[in-house]
């Protein structure tokens, strides 16, 4: 080994670091293509290093960079891998997710929801990896379908290079742009994340900062279901950008985030090992003279940790279209929708760790933190002048956790946060792991869950528009959830129960109905924020089961959902998805994926979609109507050629007559052609 290479793998394994693993299982096939590039390239070290970190105390958390090729066709879907997310239709469109987990509704998370159904688009500071590279790493990726009046386009740039071996820099570019199969329901989104780290013995930091703009088409949904699920009652067929749609109007959003998070060790230097250096050979008695040169270790035993989050970001709603058929309320004069609401966050948290096993008896990790949240608002109001609103909340916690050893591991954290006038609000949540070695695999049961009572966010509780406008007094929301994972193999199960008081969400409510087209008449949308009466349960069952033999590959995911109120929180009661391919070696060097894949759930009333405010709401009791039962079927190849993906995909196979919408009156795109690429290249 090299002496870079050996300092190298010091400071990697000082902090914490881990060699990726894909990196290391294709260096040789890399070194080996490499020989017979015209350009010579031998010299070129390879190696990446990559990990996350978590938002609250920026713990970092070894990751692999995306070079895998399972799924990688899937990836191109809004709706998710498996179609577990409900969606307007579009490339970048609004998205919610079917399987409900409790977190999409974390109060005391990011107060600024409307880029809530924008997260298949926005990066948050926990899903980028921060890179450590011996060479200048480059990723470009372009997915496409359609052409340049329907069509959709992604195109991504990643860039990693280090300044010295603790110290590293990069950037990632995303650009969408979704034409839309159907009338006004095009999307153009572009987002642009600077970022840095450096990992040093007793300083480690990690920033970055990210700005979004997105711009999304609202349609308002068919006129009529009919065009989509009875065609043959219709005098003429319609192509897709024929259907006529409800609404033409515009969402765009500004979303800006400045994430730091730091922290400096406490500690001293040990003695790992002994190094003995022949300092003279020749000395007078003819024996060589021997030094003995102790090799020291920085140790940890504590660290203070700062992390900061500072946001700006804005929505502005256009409409000038004539909206009289499609809202029913109207909160302001005049013949068009042009409003705006701002909103800038600081979050500043301060937290003091004890290190895990800084001393052989010490097996637990602890931290003590405290957090200041200062959140401005801006609103329209009855005069030209806008309204202000201003929030601090301070936050102070405990938590300890167990990351080391190899049967049993845990995370508990509990926290309060107060205005200043009580201490109403906590969150105590956590997971405890158990990992018993079972024949050549580990038999993984772990058990999680939390205790939650919070405040509505703010939009809840105030929102000023033309179409949509509250200030309402909520109660808090008390959430209990337990639930438990197995997992052994190639088969994973997970169970999780949740008890909702107070559960608080957006609906429609009964509005009168206009005629529309010629499909007769429509409901208005009347929009409002309601709080359940009474507790809601939900139960959920999953099961991640796969199965191969030889070349034949079949992955599996289903879900079993019940809500006690379907008024409130309507679930569909399955959930599944299935992908059935081969997997294959062509010539030695082009792994190949042949496959087909299904996704499909039972018909419930899935929540609509509300332009007003962007958001998702359950439907009108009065004009409610169900989707699903009908499954979506794909066909793809997949392929891997040293550093290079590409795919092609044939999505909607099976389109026919029949309920094809993720969200009620959006429906999904018939049959399309896909393909995509993604390189890396090491320079």
């Amino acid at each position: 080994m090299s002496g870079s290479t050996a300092a190298q793998s010091v400071v990697d394994a000082v902090n914490g670091i881990n060699i990726n693993e894909d990196t290391r299982a294709t260096r040789s096939e890399r070194t080996a293509s490499t020989r017979n590039d015209s350009t010579r390239t031998e010299g070129v070290p390879y190696g990446i290093y990559a990990w996350s970190v978590e938002e609250r105390f920026g713990s970092r958390t070894a990751a692999q960079v995306d070079t895998l090729m399972d799924r990688y066709p899937q990836r191109v879907f809004t709706a998710g891998p498996t179609m577990r997310y409900n969606t307007t239709g579009n490339l970048g469109a609004p998205r919610m997710s079917r399987i409900y987990n409790g977190q999409d509704d974390y109060m005391m998370g990011d107060p600024f929801i409307f880029s809530r159904p924008y997260d298949f688009f926005l990066l948050a500071p926990s899903e980028l990896l921060f890179t450590n590279t011996k060479s200048p790493y480059t990723n470009l990726t372009y997915n496409k379908c359609g052409n340049r009046t329907d069509g959709e386009d992604r195109v991504t740039a990643k860039f990693a290079v280090n300044v010295n071996k603790k110290t590293g820099l990069g950037f990632h570019i995303d650009y969408l742009y979704g034409r839309g199969y159907y009338q006004n329901q095009n999307t153009a989104h572009f987002g642009g994340t600077l970022y840095g780290s450096h990992i040093g013995e007793r300083y480690e930091l990690n920033a970055l900062y990210n700005l979004n703009h997105l711009k999304n088409a609202e349609n308002g949904g068919l006129e009529s279901d009919d065009y989509i699920t009875h065609p043959e009652i219709l005098p003429t067929s319609f192509r897709m950008s024929e259907m006529p749609v409800r609404l033409r109007a515009y969402n765009y959003m500004y979303v800006n985030t400045l994430f730091l998070t730091h922290r400096y060790h406490l500690g001293g230097y040990e003695e790992v090992s002994r190094d003995t250096i022949h300092v003279d050979k020749h000395a007078a008695d003819g024996s060589d003279s021997i030094r003995v040169v102790p090799r020291m270790q920085f140790h940890p035993v504590a660290s203070v940790i700062h992390t900061m989050r500072l946001t700006h970001n804005n929505r502005r709603f256009l409409d000038s279209s004539r909206d009289d058929t499609y809202f029913a309320d109207f909160y302001l004069p005049g013949d068009s929708t042009n409003e705006m609401t701002r909103n800038f966050s600081l979050h500043n948290t301060l937290a003091l760790e004890m290190r895990e096993g800084f001393r052989p008896w010490v097996k637990t990790g602890m931290r003590l933190f405290a957090k200041h949240q200062y959140d401005h608002f801006v609103l329209l109001d009855d005069n030209p002048l806008r309204s202000t609103y201003n929030e601090n909340h301070i936050t102070l916690g405990a938590q300890l956790m167990r990351k080391q050893g190899r049967l049993f591991h845990y995370n508990v954290i509990g926290e309060l946060r107060t205005t200043g006038k009580g201490w109403g609000e906590f969150n105590a949540e956590g997971w405890a792991k158990f990992d018993i070695p079972l024949r050549r695999d580990s038999l993984s049961i772990k058990a999680k869950g939390y205790v939650r009572n919070e405040q509505p966010s703010f939009y809840y509780r105030h929102y000023h528009g033309r179409n949509a406008w509250w200030d309402d007094d909520l109660g808090k929301v008390f959430r209990t959830r337990v639930g438990g994972e197995l997992k052994w193999w190639k088969t994973r199960v997970e169970v999780n129960f949740e008890n909702v008081k107070n559960y608080t969400h957006f609906a429609h409510v009964e509005a009168p109905t206009v005629p529309v087209g010629m499909s007769g008449s429509a409901s208005l949308y009347s929009l409002r924020v309601m709080q359940a009466a009474e507790n809601i349960q939900t139960l959920e069952v999953s099961l991640f089961q796969n199965f191969s033999l030889g070349p034949l590959r079949w992955e599996n995911e289903l879900t079993l959902q019940k809500s006690s109120s379907e008024e409130h929180l309507p679930l569909p009661l399955f959930t599944g998805y299935t992908n059935l391919f081969l997997k294959f070696c062509i010539a030695h060097v082009l792994h190949t994926e042949l496959g087909a894949d299904a996704r499909y759930f039972t018909k419930y009333y899935a929540p609509d979609y509300a332009p007003a405010i962007g958001q998702f709401a359950t439907q009108s009791p009065t004009a409610r109507v169900k989707i699903g039962n009908y499954p979506w079927v794909n066909v793809y190849v997949n392929f891997l050629l040293k550093r290079a993906r590409f795919y092609v995909m044939y999505t909607h196979v099976n389109k026919g007559a029949g309920n094809y919408f993720l969200t009620p009156h959006y429906p999904t795109n018939e049959r399309v052609l896909r393909f995509g690429v993604s390189w890396s290249f090491i320079n």
